[in-house]
């Protein structure tokens, strides 16, 4: 027998190194990639949609600045908004022959492409016999109605999609 003690000759386990973080496991390469590719994506589509929209911008600033312009002079303030509308209307919808349709017609082929009405009947009436009038009446309120329904249309339409 032995005279010593056999706990003595016993050593500690000795623990392997830490896992160390870098190179991360292969799941987390996918995990990196997959979040630079929607990134990436998302950025390009935001980039898209900016210059898309920059059209809508343009028209909403040219609105406002004839609005400074042409307070006083309320009967070319509206023939300005109309030309305005049908320019932006073109670049919207370029596959239509929006161009060539009369004020009242123009104005139902936009509704047509909303949900909601924004140019209502008696806005596409007043708008028929407007220039053929030598004094027109309720002008203030047809500008008025005219400006408030543009400006939502500029706002609210989508190209090729409805309202």
């Amino acid at each position: 027998m032995n005279p010593q003690d056999p706990l003595s000759q016993l050593r500690d386990i000795h623990l392997p190194d830490p896992i160390g973080w870098w190179p991360p496991a292969p799941g987390w390469w996918l995990l990196a990639l997959l979040l630079l590719s929607a990134m990436t994506y998302c950025l390009w589509w935001l980039k898209k949609r900016h210059r898309d929209n920059r059209y809508r911008r343009d028209a909403l600033h040219c609105l406002a600045e004839l609005q400074q312009s042409l307070a006083g002079q309320p009967l070319e303030y509206c023939h300005a908004m109309l030309a305005l509308l049908r320019r932006t209307a073109k670049t919207a919808y370029p596959n239509q022959a929006l161009e060539s349709e009369l004020t009242p017609r123009l104005l139902q082929r936009l509704n047509q492409q909303c949900r909601q009405t924004l140019f209502d009947e008696t806005l596409q009436q007043q708008l028929t016999v407007l220039p053929y009038r030598a004094d027109p009446e309720n002008i203030d309120h047809l500008v008025i109605s005219l400006h408030s329904a543009i400006k939502r249309w500029l706002e609210q339409h989508r190209r090729n999609k409805s309202c």
